[in-house]
């Protein structure tokens, strides 16, 4: 708008101007007969030049568009005036259940698997002892009871000597002897107190023998698998006749009466929730419900998400692995909290707040969530914000 006022001084000089030429072309006769034509013209410019400094004048009255667009946001805005109320403080949680007692199934020996009683498939339930499955070790029982035959005939070597040279332990070596059969176990050695006696059945081979064949027990046995508590097959990776080796997988054995539900904690929050406290969890219809009860907490902070795990242990009916579980927790402490619409939170976690005739943004904590309204933690009693946050922005000025 000054380049229109700058054109119209620029036209009104002219005119003045003009008349001097005019009044210069007044010599010569044959323009002075024109002189009509040249009052006319004078009349032409000058007409442009009156419109455009009224126009000019006006503006200086009317209010501009950005002016009155900022009054419409601002009178459109509604302000909430902070009351802080003592809240008990909750803490929410949710995660995925987990079997308290749980089995990976893994073989430490390599052989063809054998058909057993039950078919190894999932959902077949086990009893504490039950044997799972059982590996062909034909072959190693065999060599077993060959070593066994060998070390009762490096015994009965010995016996004489021993009942000659130690005769006060020979009643209970002989009786020990008498014990040893080829197709059970080898029984515990007797106690032998005298160091000479020792001396000669070690330097006959006897005890290196004995610890031999113990060892070959203890691996026979690895070719059954028992279970060490009453569960059901969650997963099951093997067929009768099989072979397998250390590394296979071959189910994993769960117990469905006792779970855990590892929940992710704010490190903010964690003194708020102690060991042994109980809450209630629900399925996702919250339909269900169960007590769940603080089991234990990890130390350590998730260098991921910048939580922390705790543990709580679950029974009931009807719960199953990789459930999905979510309750509250709620602390005997309690905080000054603000409820506030949802409408005025960000995504970025702040409100805007009035400060000094400006908006500003302030962060804010998420304590609880209502239907419509949040309890955050953050403001102080007498803070003005706005109830939409998509009316406002950082810096607006409300004057």
């Amino acid at each position: 708008m000054l380049f229109l006022k700058k054109i119209a001084l620029l036209i009104l000089n002219s005119t003045k101007w003009l008349n001097h030429i005019i009044n210069s072309l007044k010599l010569f006769s044959f323009l002075h007969r024109k002189t009509i034509y040249m009052k006319l013209f004078k009349v032409l410019l000058l007409v442009p030049a009156l419109l455009i400094s009224c126009n000019s004048s006006e503006e200086e009255t009317v209010t501009t568009p950005e002016q009155t667009a900022q009054k419409t946001e601002v009178s459109n805005m509604e302000f909430i005036t902070i009351n802080l109320e003592d809240r008990p403080q909750f803490v929410a949680l949710s995660g995925r259940l987990k079997a308290d007692n749980r089995l990976m199934i893994f073989p430490e020996i390599q052989g063809k698997i054998l058909p057993s009683n039950k078919p190894f498939r999932e959902g077949i339930t086990y009893e504490r002892g039950e044997t799972i499955l059982k590996f062909d070790s034909e072959e190693v029982q065999l060599q077993l009871q060959a070593s066994k035959s060998s070390f009762m005939t490096l015994v009965a070597r010995v016996l004489p000597d021993v009942k000659m040279d130690f005769p006060e332990s020979f009643p209970k070596l002989d009786s020990w002897y008498s014990s040893i059969h080829p197709e059970e176990n080898l029984p515990e050695l007797p106690d032998i107190d005298v160091p000479q006696l020792q001396q000669f059945l070690s330097s006959r081979g006897i005890f290196d023998t004995y610890y031999q064949i113990k060892s070959a027990e203890s691996k026979l046995q690895k070719f059954t698998i028992k279970a060490p508590f009453s569960g059901v097959l969650s997963m099951a990776n093997a067929e009768p006749g099989q072979a397998v080796g250390p590394q296979f997988h071959l189910g994993t054995l769960v117990d469905p009466t006792s779970f855990i539900l590892e929940a992710s904690v704010d490190q903010q929050q964690i003194d708020l929730i102690e060991i042994e406290s109980k809450i209630e969890v629900f399925d996702q219809d919250r339909k269900r419900s169960w007590t769940a009860k603080v089991h234990r907490i990890n130390p350590s902070v998730d260098p991921r998400t910048q939580m922390i795990s705790i543990y709580l242990h679950v029974e009931g009916d009807d719960l199953r692995e990789g459930m999905y579980l979510e309750g509250t927790f709620q602390s005997k402490e309690k905080a000054s909290l603000a409820r506030i619409p949802k409408s005025s939170l960000l995504r970025t976690g702040h409100v805007y707040v009035a400060v000094d005739q400006l908006i500003r943004q302030k962060p804010v904590q998420v304590i609880d969530i209502e239907k419509e309204y949040i309890w955050v933690n953050g403001l102080k009693n007498g803070d003005r914000i706005i109830a939409n946050s998509d009316l406002a922005y950082s810096g607006l000025n409300l004057q």
